[in-house]
């Protein structure tokens, strides 16, 4: 397979947020009915007439497949290209072809924008054949967006941007959870210069059925008052019923059709804060859903030619990797923001990600260690907003231990930490914390971001936090006793060597900033313990051409990711030649989809192998850590959003999904 083939198992559609976040988990768009990343069904359907025959170029029309209907002939696709911000697809046949391209806009350097809670679907049809041809084309979007099941009913109605369905404040942030989707706010549908229609499944079957034509009658007009949120209720499963646009119009030889729908969602209330309903980023200063979407219908050609700009920009960026690079981005980029919500508290940013199939976390410290190199490129405010709530929650009364906090709770309730606590006994369990690794992160964390923004201002805001954490790691980091890492899937593990890299660079990191900040004696008795850890680490986790997984464990191994912030941050801590030696090790353990984590399972993460590229400059290494990612992306046994955790040896994917963590491959593209 060649890069130029590069078909991802699923391709990124509608990505706003955790919850309205779709994607087609099929090679070609009218195989499946798109669905939300957890694999429930998010379905949109898309009919093109051409001289009075339908085709169907998206989804299904009966989204129930045991349910026997014959669909509608597809329109051929021709090809699907990915770009960081657009997904662009291609169909047609001998008379007329059609280009629909999905575009979300995720530009970091614009939070207003980024956070934007719309989508756009674009589509162009032209003749290819130089004859005039009649086409129209419909599109669809289900009402299983806005609902968690499909036994929830929902409300319609008409306002002065177009149409809209949902529940509105109804349950709204009452519960959390990981296989969960939002049930709550209002789904939009927004197309100028279209005839809007509300329609069921049983109404599409009719109208085409028994004839080659598309029966505009059949359908259910929308009448009505503007803003009559009770116009029409149905419930979800009773003939999945759908917001849906048309257009008719002619193309020949010289006059092409285009048409725009925008996807908009209003959740009213996005996060819950510490007890406080907190309001997505895009509400700030006041504003209404109605005027920030409006915005959005109006500013489609402007924010079209930012993002394609941004696209060029960023594969320039990453072709010097190759093209398979490339395409790795293309998909991670969406995957990572989108798997995130950004809001604001207080007049101040907070990024929140959910750990995606992994417990639903939110705010988790060591998902987002692995995700900052996409945030510290393009936009550290971002990496602010990721580690705040962590600091503000171990500065409360509520977390009483000296090391830092694994999360601030289960998305979308950022009320405290849930990972550890027993719900029965109310008790936070010591057993299930991972005291080093989050120290380490968030040491880490702060170090990478005061670095990327040219600045110590954040260091010195949480000193006091951090030195204690410091002293922490200097107390039990250089050999972690038996405890979670952020590879809490493989178990516990006691003298875990590369959980114990990131206890001393922690250590050497926070010397550094004090450094900075004018207490050189304190930072030059860190830097003195880290150095002395290092040497220790060095003696004790040797294993002749490698280094190992536990100090106590002989001829095991491990990828040593950790190591890459002793290169990035220029700690100088480690002797370089363990990386070096580190490397040359892996290219021995090379499977065909990539090396294992470590020498327990065949298994591995996609973040933690892009990390270990950094680790030496080795241009073979480098090229099969990529092909061999590139090569599972198209591979893996399981249609999800780009799943990082998979085997080597086959293309096996284990649970998670649609995560934050993929921001972690853009680790090539910090040129520090």
């Amino acid at each position: 397979m060649a890069a130029k083939d590069f078909l991802p198992r699923a391709i990124p559609l509608v990505t706003v947020d955790p919850y309205f976040n779709i994607w087609s988990f099929s090679d070609h768009l009218y195989d499946d009915t798109p669905r939300h990343w957890t694999g429930h069904q998010n379905s949109m359907t898309g009919i093109i007439r051409v001289d009075g025959k339908n085709y169907r170029f998206m989804g299904l029309v009966e989204t129930e497949r045991e349910m026997y209907y014959l669909e509608p002939e597809p329109f051929r696709q021709l090809s699907v290209k990915l770009t960081p911000t657009r997904t662009v697809y291609t169909f047609g046949n001998e008379a007329v072809e059609l280009k629909v391209t999905f575009t979300g806009s995720l530009l970091l350097d614009d939070l207003d924008l980024m956070s934007r809670p719309a989508s756009y679907v674009f589509y162009e049809v032209r003749s290819v054949d130089g004859q005039a041809h009649e086409v129209t084309v419909y599109l669809d979007i289900s009402s299983q967006a806005a609902v968690n099941e499909s036994s929830q009913t929902v409300l319609f109605g008409k306002d002065e941007n177009g149409i809209y369905c949902g529940r509105g404040e109804e349950g709204m942030l009452t519960r959390s959870g990981d296989d969960l989707r939002i049930d709550w706010g209002w789904l939009h549908l927004a197309a100028p210069d279209h005839q809007y229609v509300i329609v069921n499944t049983k109404d599409k079957k009719n109208a085409l059925s028994g004839s080659p034509y598309l029966h505009l009658p059949k359908f259910t007009k929308l009448d009505g008052c503007l803003s009559d949120r009770v116009h029409l209720e149905q419930e979800v499963r009773e003939g999945i019923p759908c917001l849906g646009c048309l257009k008719t119009s002619g193309v020949d030889g010289k006059e092409t059709m285009t048409g725009l729908v925008i996807l908009g969602y209003d959740d009213i209330h996005s996060i819950e804060y510490f007890g406080k309903q907190a309001d997505a980023y895009w509400k700030r200063d006041g504003r209404s859903f109605d005027e920030v979407f409006k915005k959005a219908i109006d500013e489609y050609e402007a924010v079209s030619a930012r993002t394609q700009a941004f696209d060029e920009e960023l594969k320039k960026e990453a072709l010097v990797y190759g093209e398979e690079y490339y395409d790795i981005l293309c998909v991670a980029y969406r995957e990572s923001i989108a798997a995130h919500k950004l809001i604001e508290v207080d007049g101040e940013i907070r990024f929140f990600s959910k750990e995606c199939y992994s417990n639903g976390c939110i705010g988790t410290v060591d998902v987002t260690y692995p995700s900052i190199p996409l945030y510290l490129k393009y936009q550290p405010k971002l990496v602010e907003g990721m580690i705040d709530p962590i600091f503000h929650y171990a500065a409360g009364d509520d977390w009483k231990f000296p090391y830092a906090p694994h999360d601030v709770g289960q998305y979308p309730l950022a009320n405290g930490q849930v990972y550890g606590y027993d719900r029965k006994t109310r008790v936070m369990q010591d057993y299930y914390q991972m005291p080093v690794e989050e120290c380490g992160n968030m040491i880490l964390c702060v170090a990478a971001l005061c670095k990327a923004e040219n600045s110590l201002e954040y260091a010195k805001k949480h000193k006091e936090v951090l030195n204690g954490w410091t002293d922490y790691l200097i107390s039990v980091g250089w050999d972690p006793e038996n405890q979670l890492c952020t590879d809490d899937f493989a178990g516990h593990l006691a003298h875990n060597c590369n959980l114990a890299v990131k206890g001393i660079l922690g250590i050497a990191a926070w010397a550094e900033l004090l450094r900075g900040l004018g207490e050189t004696e304190k930072a030059d008795s860190y830097r003195k313990t880290a150095l002395s850890l290092a040497e220790t680490w060095k003696e004790k986790a040797f294993d002749g051409d490698h280094y190992r997984l536990t100090f106590d464990g002989e001829g095991s191994w491990s990828l040593k990711y950790n190591l890459i912030w002793d290169k990035l941050l220029d700690l100088r801590i480690f002797d370089p030649k363990i990386a070096k030696m580190e490397v040359a090790y892996y290219l021995t353990r090379m499977n065909p989809y990539g090396i294992p984590l470590d020498s327990r399972c065949d298994y591995t993460k996609s973040d933690w192998e892009m990390w270990t590229v950094v680790l030496d400059d080795n241009e073979e290494y480098r090229k099969q850590i990529i092909h061999t990612m590139w090569k599972a992306l198209c591979s893996l046994d399981r249609r999800a959003p780009f799943p990082d955790w998979y085997h080597t040896e086959t293309p096996k994917a284990e649970g998670f999904q649609n995560r934050t963590v993929q921001g972690g491959l853009f680790i090539l593209l910090l040129n520090w």
